[in-house]
């Protein structure tokens, strides 16, 4: 009879530390939260740790349709080469500045590669021999870029926080 009541106890206290923890963010781990969201396709979630000012200017559904991935096979594969860590964190009062290096593809370069050899031109007129040259290009290039290593850039990009009543929330550009 004790088993359970000690378990249920615990089992309450794990779920306030859990729901405690959602809140009480810090700056770097919303910035981060917010990448994730982005990279992995949840605009629905990116959006929850905006600004309410971010908030009254934008939609969810305005939002959802600006960062939608499209393809999620093609999102998933691109996403695997994202990564994103936090360099550089000023805090003054209820205001933060977190500075994030984000490295993706080069998608300029591997693009570049790809439209030098497949530039509309260059496709056969005829129906099938076009058929045969996208394909054998396409595969090219997965293959290429499966073997090599992808090309990879890396800025950093600041993002502006401001401490709200239920934690800090990110403002994008022009909600100041």
């Amino acid at each position: 009879m004790m088993v359970p009541i000690i378990l249920v106890i615990f089992l309450l206290i794990a779920i306030l530390f859990l729901i405690r923890r959602g809140v009480n963010l810090n700056a770097q781990e919303v910035v981060l939260n917010y990448l994730n969201a982005i990279v992995r396709g949840r605009p629905e979630e990116a959006y929850h740790y905006l600004s309410s000012k971010n908030k009254v200017r934008q939609t969810l559904q305005e939002f959802q349709e600006r960062l939608s991935l499209g393809n999620g096979l093609i999102a998933n594969l691109i996403a695997r080469n994202i990564s994103f860590t936090v360099e550089k964190t000023d805090l003054v009062d209820d205001t933060a500045t977190v500075g994030s290096a984000i490295t993706t593809p080069d998608f300029k370069l591997i693009m570049t590669d790809v439209l030098q050899k497949m530039a509309p031109d260059r496709i056969p007129e005829q129906n099938l021999e076009s058929f045969i040259f996208i394909c054998r290009n396409i595969s090219h290039y997965l293959d290429k870029y499966q073997q090599d290593t992808i090309p990879l850039k890396t800025c950093t990009e600041s993002f502006h926080l401001i401490r709200e009543k239920d934690g800090w929330r990110i403002c994008l550009e022009g909600s100041d």
